[in-house]
């Protein structure tokens, strides 16, 4: 039987104490390394061989969706399971696209997660059927923006827009007039059609505009 060498990331010490209880039940993990943050993570890959990680997403310092990048960057054929309370359909597009082995949410059975495990482990991925249905929403959702297309200068401004720059810093920041601002964030709006910047904003979050 293959045995893999795992490790688990969660800031909250009772869930990762939970987690590696029910991860040492089964004969196919070897050593299990806890981490708390995502550079803790960083750190025990660069000293031990491992096969996977299971990572919660909203963690300090480093979050989980930044280390399942930096983590197939480092090693590119560890599997990585993602676990989270966070189930809406942006965030699991984001972890989904970024290639994430697997994805449950946190609220899962024990004996799901284990399912998930050995699914990984077997070289297939694993998500959850709560998952898959939010992974469908958010490609749904961003077909109704296939056709809305702004320049490369509006998303800039929209962005900025979003971190509350008025138009003079916005300006300042892009070396164009106020008036040029005034005429981008005017054309956003008529794409968009959204009526305020603030539509605007959440138009650029669903069709997301703002993912890497």
């Amino acid at each position: 039987m293959k045995t893999v060498n795992i490790i688990i990331a969660d800031d909250h010490l009772m869930f990762l104490e939970g987690l590696h209880t029910i991860l040492n039940e089964m004969p196919q993990v070897k050593d299990v390394h806890l981490a708390t943050e995502g550079k803790q993570v960083m750190r025990l890959l660069g000293q031990f061989e491992i096969d996977l990680i299971i990572s919660d997403i909203n963690m300090p310092k480093m979050d989980g969706i930044e280390l399942l990048s930096e983590a197939k960057k480092h090693k590119a054929d560890i599997k990585i399971i993602m676990l989270s309370m966070l189930d809406n359909h942006r965030t699991v597009h984001k972890v989904i696209q970024k290639g994430a082995d697997g994805f449950v949410p946190k609220f899962t059975s024990k004996e799901e997660l284990q399912k998930a495990v050995r699914t990984v482990i077997d070289g297939e991925q694993y998500f959850s059927d709560i998952i898959k249905q939010r992974y469908m929403e958010s490609v749904f959702e961003r077909k109704k923006y296939k056709d809305i297309e702004l320049s490369q200068r509006e998303k800039e401004v929209l962005k900025l827009l979003a971190d509350e720059l008025t138009s003079k810093e916005i300006s300042e920041a892009l070396f164009i007039s106020v008036n040029t601002v005034e005429t981008h964030r005017k054309n956003i709006l008529l794409k968009t059609g959204a009526k305020t910047t603030t539509g605007a904003v959440k138009f650029a979050i669903e069709s997301g505009l703002f993912e890497d």
